[in-house]
């Protein structure tokens, strides 16, 4: 009931933020090579970041550097549990970023706008040869030095078992920084799954997302995309593993700290009675 009445207030709070942007946004969606990337990308960022103080976010990011002293464009290679995820990497991120999406997600109320102002790239999934052509113009993209990062999902679909292993990475993916000769950079994430759940009942949550090392075109030449793929899957399976520890610390502290809070009220009016 109390998260019911924080997504009610939410919507009173930023519905008017959201409606006027959306309308703003259509010059800039119609017409997107008119306006620097930059720019779009600033504006997004700041309404992101505005409806995201309301949930209560504790953003808890190791290694960005790697990312924001990037002196070429990157492919970010990422896991994936929510809707949110590229929300919470837009907010995280400074430095400008865009994703590969289904495009499904460009009919979505709000989240199509979004991803139209950020030029994402879309895959069909019914159809092989889109997803190899788009797959194509990403690293056609990645070789302009004056490009953002670009943030594959390489899970391929939102992994529902937050709990559980990491789903199969899809090794073709990869194939984009060979042909862009491009730094791959592997991040890891834990904890959006739960920003939207109605059962969620602390004050604040953690969203974590280490940025690893850069993995280089020297490093993976002579690899196949298979055995790339398996080994930036058992590193991040890894730290999904150490993630879960500090969430679980994380959020034992932040009960405790809700119940002696309450105790404490408790003791008081007792003593003042």
């Amino acid at each position: 009931m109390r998260k019911f009445f924080i997504y009610l207030k939410v919507v009173f709070m930023c519905g008017p933020v959201i409606l006027f942007n959306l309308f703003r946004y259509l010059k800039y969606t119609r017409h997107p090579e008119k306006y620097p990337f930059e720019k779009r990308y600033a504006m997004v960022r700041k309404e992101i970041l505005f409806v995201l103080r309301r949930f209560h976010i504790d953003v808890q990011a190791q290694g960005y550097e790697t990312l924001s002293n990037a002196k070429k464009p990157c492919l970010v290679i990422s896991n994936h549990y929510s809707l949110m995820d590229p929300v919470m990497l837009i907010a995280s991120s400074e430095r400008p970023i865009t994703f590969l999406s289904k495009k499904e997600n460009l009919k979505m109320p709000f989240v199509g706008q979004i991803l139209k102002m950020l030029q994402v790239f879309t895959i069909d999934r019914k159809n092989v040869l889109s997803q190899v052509r788009t797959l194509q113009q990403i690293g056609e993209y990645l070789k302009d030095e004056t490009k953002p990062h670009v943030v594959i999902f390489i899970e391929g679909t939102r992994n529902k078992k937050p709990e559980g292993d990491l789903l199969e990475f899809h090794p073709g993916t990869l194939k984009i920084a060979y042909k862009a000769n491009c730094n791959i950079v592997p991040a890891t994430m834990y904890g959006t799954f739960r920003i939207l759940k109605l059962n969620s009942y602390l004050k604040k949550y953690p969203f974590w997302w280490k940025i690893n090392d850069p993995i280089t075109p020297e490093m993976f030449a002579n690899k196949s995309t298979i055995d790339l793929a398996a080994e930036i899957r058992q590193k991040m399976t890894e730290q999904v593993d150490q993630l879960r520890v500090l969430d679980k610390k994380y959020i034992y502290e932040e009960k405790v700290s809700v119940k002696r809070k309450a105790l404490e009220t408790v003791v008081d009016l007792r003593v003042n009675a």
